[in-house]
């Protein structure tokens, strides 16, 4: 694997553990804490390192499924975040609504689906190529 590629896939990785130590968090505490804020904050920070490198990665034009996915899947997280931090800014120590607290998991959720998807996806056309 090219190295830049290698990059991308650690750091994407390492997002994917940061959404996931966030999520727990806030799952668990229903509060948007400093903690959960701040890693969900170096996740999407890891999240879109990762989307710059594999860009710089990838020799195809135009967008692709992979791509789309992927751009969506950081869209939520990083709208998650943002909310997630105007929540903390606006209510403090208050348990999150029940609309945010949704919201967060599933943005969570479909990070994680497609995060496995583009590694399928991946595979997949490496098994073609």
């Amino acid at each position: 694997m090219p190295p830049l590629r290698l990059a991308a896939v650690s750091t994407v990785t390492t997002a994917l553990v940061l959404y996931t130590i966030g999520a727990l968090k806030e799952l668990r505490a229903r509060r948007a804490t400093l903690g959960v804020c701040c890693t969900f904050t170096t996740g999407v920070v890891f999240d879109a390192s990762a989307t710059t490198l594999l860009v710089l990665a990838t020799q195809t034009g135009g967008l692709t499924v992979h791509g789309a996915l992927g751009y969506s899947a950081l869209a939520g997280m990083s709208t998650d975040t943002l909310l997630s931090w105007r929540h903390r800014r606006r209510a403090g120590a208050e348990p999150l609504g029940k609309g945010l607290h949704l919201y967060s998991r599933l943005a969570y959720l479909y990070w994680v689906v497609a995060y496995f998807t583009g590694a399928a996806l991946v595979m997949m056309s490496r098994r073609a190529g």
